[in-house]
């Protein structure tokens, strides 16, 4: 439990009386933390940036909130959301799961299949699993972050299977990984960044763009939690040290790490870049206000480098899937209004992904 629980479990009321006239709208307010009351204190807390994170559940209940200047506030959750037959029984078969292994099992079997090993394609697919981890806080269920790892993935797959580029890959989504757990309540994630930029600089010279996606992070002001920006800073220095030693390290020992041959993207890979590239500039106009400035800078840098190779097109889709998250599918299909309809959705797209995953390993 987080400290922002504890303050929030004072904030817990009794059951509200039945004969009392339940609310039709919910209550907003500004909140860094939000915990839904039990019986036995707060539990679910979700950080969420200053707005209220409402899940819609099927019974009368409330939030205990601790707001952005620590006073507490309780919100009535809105009781219109009932449960349909498919999300009953895909909880029974706990079905969530089921169909995220099967989004990773389509993934490995198309996007990255044409890697000399399979295993090599597991790694690769690993890496859209610590992408995964790292938007898992910022979209509301299973089925918008399936969408994102599919598009990501397809823009991943030419450089990665090309150029053999699978640990790189799966390095930078540690990066992703750690560094999205910075801006939110996973704040120990970055403790690992010595390590993967170790890793990577074994690699090869891609390791400085690990390096400036992290150090994007720093341009974040963290004004509530003093300290932090500095114990980043510390970490993205060891982690450029560490780096720089391994890099020559292992070029004393090579015939040297130049860099690779250029592979522009081509073809249908540059179409699907351009779309995807189109789409991130109007989140990136229409949102520029509300999103995290490692967001902003990381997808422009990321964008206009992925032009010149193929493999970088590949971190770009991290970078831009990370933006799209946190504004179209946030303030869309994510949103209060449609939120009980993707909810309702996401219980028929399990089924719908495991049939996929099926069909490929048996095709394929």
């Amino acid at each position: 439990m987080e400290a922002g629980g504890a303050v929030a479990a004072g904030a817990a009321s009794a059951p509200r009386p039945a004969t009392e006239a339940r609310p039709k709208k919910q209550r907003r307010v500004r909140v860094s933390m939000v915990c839904e009351s039990t019986t036995t204190g707060p539990s679910s807390c979700t950080k969420y940036n200053g707005r209220l994170f409402v899940e819609p559940i099927d019974h009368w209940g409330e939030l205990a909130v601790q707001t952005e200047d620590g006073a507490d506030a309780v919100v009535v959750l809105p009781t219109d959301y009932a449960q349909d037959w498919m999300e009953r029984t895909g909880r029974k078969l706990k079905m969530e799961y089921v169909g995220m292994g099967s989004v990773f099992t389509v993934i490995f079997k198309t996007a990255f299949a044409n890697l000399p090993r399979a295993s090599q394609s597991a790694i690769a697919t690993i890496g859209t699993l610590f992408l995964f981890m790292g938007l898992k806080k910022k979209t509301r269920d299973h089925m918008s972050c399936s969408l994102l790892l599919f598009l990501a993935a397809a823009l991943a797959g030419p450089g990665v299977t090309k150029g053999v580029w699978f640990v790189p890959y799966v390095l930078f989504g540690a990066c992703v990984w750690a560094m999205e757990g910075y801006l939110e309540k996973r704040r120990t994630r970055i403790y690992t960044l010595p390590l993967v930029l170790g890793g990577f600089a074994a690699t090869g010279p891609g390791w400085v763009l690990g390096l400036a996606f992290a150090a994007a992070y720093l341009l974040e002001p963290r004004p509530l939690l003093p300290g932090l920006r500095q114990r980043l800073t510390w970490l993205v220095a060891v982690s450029a040290v560490v780096a720089a030693v391994v890099a020559a390290y292992v070029s004393s020992r090579s015939d040297g790490l130049g860099a690779p041959a250029r592979n522009p993207p081509a073809g249908a890979l540059f179409v699907l870049y351009a779309s995807i590239a189109v789409i991130t500039v109007i989140c990136l106009s229409f949102y520029w206000r509300r999103l995290a400035w490692p967001h902003r800078v990381n997808a422009v840098v990321f964008g206009v480098l992925a032009a010149c190779d193929a493999r970088i097109v590949a971190l770009f889709g991290m970078t831009s899937m990370i933006v799209w998250s946190a504004t179209i599918f946030r303030h869309g299909i994510d949103s209060d209004r449609l939120r009980p309809y993707t909810k309702h959705a996401e219980w028929y797209f399990f089924p719908l992904v495991f049939t996929a995953a099926i069909w490929v390993v048996v095709t394929r």
